[in-house]
């Protein structure tokens, strides 16, 4: 297994990765104010070490916590297990998703907290997130401000979810698995790669059919010459302003689809760069020049890494449980019981 050679980056709110995420939004089916978060860009893998002597097992997952740093406040918050699962289900998916889609969710959002905690011992936090903006998690009480008098109703749900997911850790050769999660792919989730610094087997591109049947499957952005013209050169560019309808012709794509890289000008930008620069949903777009002005269409919403939601949502209604819906999106993983893996 390749090993990731980027450092671990602290995210926060403003960093411009996540811009796409936090200002346009993607919106689950009963939580129609915040946008589906995604999880920070992949971690390097744990370093081999000297054997140790084996802790003695948790005696169930209640006792275990993750350490959530809150991007809004800067505080961390031992979090137990259970309430990170369902604050993640709750965030990402909401209570009107497919149960099974929400299941795999659940595991998918817990297999990959073990991944970060376990690579991350020797760091400050575990897991990144903004629990009153409901990015990635958020807690029973935010959940009972956005549910209102169908709290019970809905936390039920998500709680069962929760429950059944964390029986499961999806692994990869008998280690958690780092199982990254976007909104919707342009029909294909990309390599992850083409994404960060490095390969995982089980983050490949895989069809995602469902994603182009999703009613907001594809956005459009409208942006004036002369400010993307500015960010450009902002950006090394160093374009005199002429002949912009050519600025960006000769896209190298991704075999998924999504724009891999492209040279504007003086400079050779990345798909995820561009994304970033103009806030768009994800890197699979094309770019019409008229009247003025630059019109990007885009397709997707998300890094494209990993389990789809609306993928797996589309999944679930035609009949797939959950260990269907993790195999389909993170192949050559198994799930192995939590017991299992840990000990009572």
């Amino acid at each position: 297994m390749q090993k990731f050679r980027a450092a671990v980056i602290a995210v926060t709110l403003a960093a411009m990765f996540f811009i796409p995420m936090t200002v346009m939004g993607v919106y689950s089916e009963d939580i129609t104010d915040e946008p589906i978060y995604e999880e920070p860009a992949v971690l390097p893998e744990k370093e081999k070490t000297e054997p140790e002597e084996p802790a003695e097992p948790a005696e169930n997952t209640q006792e275990e916590t993750f350490r959530i740093f809150d991007m809004e406040t800067e505080e961390i918050t031992e979090v137990a297990f259970s309430d990170y699962v369902k604050g993640a289900i709750a965030s990402e998916m909401g209570a009107d998703f497919e149960f099974e889609a929400l299941v795999a969710q659940g595991i998918a959002a817990f297999s990959c907290g073990i991944y970060q905690k376990e690579a991350r011992t020797g760091a400050d936090y575990d897991i990144s997130a903004a629990p009153d903006k409901k990015l990635g998690y958020m807690t029973a009480e935010k959940a009972k401000e956005v549910y209102g008098s169908a709290f019970e109703e809905k936390w039920a749900i998500i709680s069962a979810a929760a429950e059944k997911a964390m029986e499961y850790v999806l692994t990869y050769n008998g280690e958690p698995a780092l199982a990254v999660y976007h909104a919707f792919s342009c029909g294909k989730t990309e390599n992850s790669e083409n994404v960060w610094s490095g390969a995982l087997p089980y983050l490949i591109s895989v069809e995602s059919p469902g994603d182009k049947l999703y009613k907001d499957f594809e956005s459009t952005v409208t942006l004036p010459k002369a400010e993307v013209l500015e960010l450009l050169n902002k950006n090394g560019a160093a374009l005199n302003g002429k002949y912009p309808e050519e600025w960006f012709k000769g896209a190298e794509l991704t075999e998924a689809g999504y724009v891999h890289r492209i040279k504007i000008g003086a400079a050779t930008f990345s798909g995820e760069k561009l994304r970033s620069l103009f806030g768009l949903r994800s890197s699979s777009f094309d770019v019409k020049y008229k009247n003025g002005e630059f019109i990007f269409t885009v397709r997707g919403y998300g890094h494209g890494v990993g389990l789809s939601q609306i993928g797996a949502n589309y999944m679930a209604k035609n009949g797939a449980d959950f260990k269907e819906i993790l195999a389909h999106y993170y192949p050559g993983t198994e799930l192995i019981e939590y017991s299992e893996l840990y000990g009572e």
